[in-house]
């Protein structure tokens, strides 16, 4: 491994086989339709074509196809090119990105996070549909893009059970199989999924139209945090780790946030404002790694 090849500006950073990948919350295919941006200012454009996520954390479990299926006939852990490799090596090659999709719309994951920013960037009658757009992509990112620990930790007896290693970007060259690494890989991407979940949080905090579907844990450590999202995601780490009376945890095992291909954000702003009853845009908090794992996200 070269030790340029670091994914993060964090202390204590680990080299790993790949450098920094980004990929787009937003299609390109959307992005370059000009049409959909007419009217943007210089700062919403730059905030909605910048809005980007690294690819190392971009990864999610496959289920078995069936009850019967043997090890190795399918993939139980996967992401977007590179974060999961059949070798540890740079580039695209060996890259598992098996549920990614084939680049259409409405296939795979990144098709329906596709479906689910179009749906939002049409919608006309939105007040602010450029930062509604921003906002659906990370949202979008969160859901389809990565799984929660509780669903990732469901592929970790499949990954033991495959006869050839499988490496992810994130833990460098130490085999998937090896239950401490397949652990640290968990924490790095929850790490990262809770992190943009707070983000956006407190963009959608900072928006009296948004603010209603900003769930309860999250909304009431912004509050305590003027709306500061890294602040108050250490202050809910620090209690759900030390604190005697510890903060309400979602624990389920899938992600519990709403289709989000089926309505705008416009749509489902309205709704909660409307009807009293939160549309779930986005989870709320989950649980965390004590401390930010080494190749997790600098400031």
């Amino acid at each position: 491994m070269k030790s340029h090849n670091l994914l993060t500006s964090r202390a204590g950073a680990v080299p790993t086989f790949v450098g920094t990948g980004l990929d787009e919350n937003i299609a390109t295919r959307l992005l370059k339709v000009r049409p959909n941006w007419l009217g943007i200012r210089k700062r919403q454009a730059r905030d909605l074509f910048s809005a980007r996520s690294r690819t190392a954390d971009l990864v999610w479990h496959n289920p078995p196809p069936n009850p019967a299926a043997v090890p190795g006939s399918w993939q139980p852990i996967a992401g977007h090119t590179p974060s999961i490799k059949s070798a540890a090596v740079g580039g695209t090659t060996g890259a598992i990105t098996e549920g990614h999709g084939n680049g259409r719309p409405g296939s795979g994951r990144d098709g329906a996070r596709e479906l689910a920013v179009t749906r939002t960037a049409q919608d006309a009658t939105s007040p602010e549909r450029f930062r509604d757009t921003t906002v659906m992509g990370t949202l979008a990112t969160i859901k389809y893009m990565s799984d929660p620990s509780t669903r990732l930790n469901l592929a970790k007896p499949h990954v033991q059970a495959l006869p050839t290693a499988r490496f992810a970007a994130l833990t460098g060259n130490n085999d998937l199989r090896q239950p401490a690494t397949f652990d640290s890989l968990v924490e790095h991407v929850q790490e990262e999924r809770e992190r943009k979940k707070w983000e956006v949080g407190s963009v959608m905090h900072g928006d009296n139209r948004l603010q209603g579907m900003v769930p309860p844990v999250i909304r009431s450590y912004l509050d305590a945090h003027g709306n500061q999202p890294h602040t108050a995601m250490e202050a809910y780490r620090h209690d759900l780790h030390n604190a005697w009376i510890k903060p309400s945890v979602n624990t389920s095992a899938e992600s519990d946030t709403r289709d989000l291909t089926t309505k705008s954000l416009h749509q489902m702003a309205t709704k909660t404002n409307t009807t009293g009853r939160r549309q779930r845009s986005l989870s709320d908090a989950r649980e965390l790694p004590v401390v930010a794992p080494p190749n997790s996200r600098g400031h």
